[in-house]
């Protein structure tokens, strides 16, 4: 045999080897799925909120009128800790909230802390019982920077009717009652019992959201509340209610104050990206009723009002702000 043969040969073995090789290689070929997505990181369980608000006056939810001249800034923020979550249970979830509360006052030049007239903190715990109940319990402090008041120590109790995701509803009234008791420290209206004392906050928080109607991303909402109390809470025994002097009693009553107003809130994910937080912008107007006739006496303290008959029964605070979720 000649090499030109032998050479033939084997070149003939060799491609007849890779032909076969090649047929069972396609035979046996399984296409490759698609690379899926990674799946998407759980949600946190742990939240915080900063929300800061300036305003013509500064009023407490009890009816106390602290300022009314010059700019009131407001900044709350704080972290939220979701511990548990289950829907098919009675209690559906439950967290602990910490927060701060400061107002700043731009009138008050303070020789030590400036224009810092208040700071507040809280620690809370909140539950979701049966799907459409929140309910959870505020520990909280007031403090004076500039020396106004002693320290208040505070609980607040409150139960809450989310009627919003029983019906699922646009429009949702959102009733509420929260106990307020103040456990020591100065009176939180000024002139009434110092510690050991109460009150109660009966509202509700008719809301709009129009992200369900039309897909703006806004929410309208009317807060309304009034506040009942022995009548030791508004007053204990401080004179001053009268014309001309400072020997006449107050009037005593239950009542506190009645409140209502008008909130706008819009999300503004059009204009800055979650992945920075969900950020808003809000505005709106509360109108107060004073109706404790202590209350109008405790602006003569707080120096809202020169004199009783020039404490101001009817109160308007206007205000605007932003802040963000994450």
């Amino acid at each position: 045999m000649s090499f030109k043969t032998v050479v033939a040969a084997c070149v003939g073995a060799t491609l007849s080897l890779a032909v076969a090789s090649f047929g069972a290689s396609a035979a046996d070929y399984t296409p490759m799925k698609p690379l899926q997505p990674p799946p998407a990181p759980p949600p946190l369980d742990i939240h915080g909120f900063f929300d800061v608000t300036f305003s013509n006056d500064y009023i407490t939810p009890r009816g106390l009128l602290v300022t009314n001249t010059g700019l009131t800034t407001q900044i709350v923020n704080g972290l939220t800790f979701s511990l548990y979550k289950d829907q098919n249970t009675w209690i559906n979830s439950f967290s602990i909230t910490a927060g701060t509360f400061n107002d700043l006052w731009s009138k008050q030049d303070n020789v030590t802390v400036g224009s810092w007239n208040e700071f507040d903190w809280w620690v809370s715990a909140d539950w979701t019982i049966a799907r459409y109940w929140k309910t959870g319990v505020t520990y909280i402090t007031f403090l004076s920077p500039p020396g106004n008041f002693r320290q208040e120590r505070n609980v607040e109790p409150y139960i809450r009717f989310d009627d919003g995701a029983l019906t699922g509803w646009a429009f949702t009234f959102n009733p509420y009652v929260k106990l307020f008791y103040a456990i020591s420290g100065s009176s939180t209206v000024v002139v009434g019992n110092q510690g050991d004392t109460y009150d109660v906050e009966i509202g509700l928080v008719p809301t709009l959201d129009l992200k369900k109607i039309t897909g703006t991303p806004l929410t309208i909402a009317a807060p309304t509340w009034v506040t009942v109390g022995p009548t030791s809470y508004w007053n204990r025994g401080v004179t001053g209610c009268g014309p001309t002097t400072t020997i006449e009693p107050c009037s005593l009553s239950n009542a506190g104050v009645f409140t209502t107003g008008l909130a706008l809130k819009e999300t503004l994910d059009w204009l800055i990206p979650t992945r920075w937080g969900t950020w808003y912008a809000k505005g709106g107007f509360q109108y107060y009723h004073i109706i404790n006739d202590s209350l109008l006496l405790a602006q003569t303290f707080t120096g809202t009002a020169s004199s009783y008959p020039t404490a101001h029964r009817e109160v308007w605070v206007g205000y605007a702000g932003l802040g963000f979720t994450f």
